[in-house]
């Protein structure tokens, strides 16, 4: 029950990001729709982290292995989460306008987004398998893929189809 409520927590989070880019998108400087991605990036760490924690059900040892591990993935995930909030604005600023080698270049763009981020968490769960038992291990890459799933779902959701 206690992990079913946390996950409705972080639904909430996700979803207020699809608000905040709409919102961001009408705002009249970049500076505040930067203000609002990064007010999202600390309320969503928090939510996944809590997320992570309950799901997990770490031994203090475990814990202790595993967050720093966890913080050092993070700050790699933060740099492709940038890499897709730049192929996402992009997207938005041609949308109107979109040509066919724009909305090439988008897709080629996303593809290899999508091969950085399977590199990031093949390496990430390589470094857990050190620290780690396998059981654990397992147990994390499905948390961590139900959450990108979610977030996935999520952003798909707010961004109308190519016309």
């Amino acid at each position: 029950m206690k992990s079913r409520v946390i996950c409705a927590a972080l639904a909430a989070v996700v979803l207020a990001c699809g608000s905040g880019v709409a919102f961001a998108q009408g705002a009249q400087s970049q500076e505040a729709i930067n203000q609002a991605i990064e007010q999202f990036r600390k309320d969503a760490r928090t939510d996944i982290n809590t997320l992570i924690q309950a799901s997990m059900q770490f031994t203090a040892d475990d814990a202790a292995r595993f967050w720093p591990l966890y913080k050092t993935y993070e700050q790699t995930r933060k740099g492709l989460v940038d890499e897709r909030l730049a192929i996402i604005k992009d997207y938005a600023k041609n949308y109107a306008a979109m040509s066919d080698a724009a909305a090439l270049d988008l897709v080629q763009r996303a593809l290899a987004l999508e091969a950085k981020n399977a590199a990031a968490k093949k390496g990430f769960l390589a470094e857990l398998q050190k620290a780690l038992p396998g059981k654990m291990v397992a147990r994390f890459y499905q948390v961590h893929t139900r959450i990108d799933m979610l977030v996935d779902a999520l952003f798909a959701a707010e961004v109308p189809l190519v016309r």
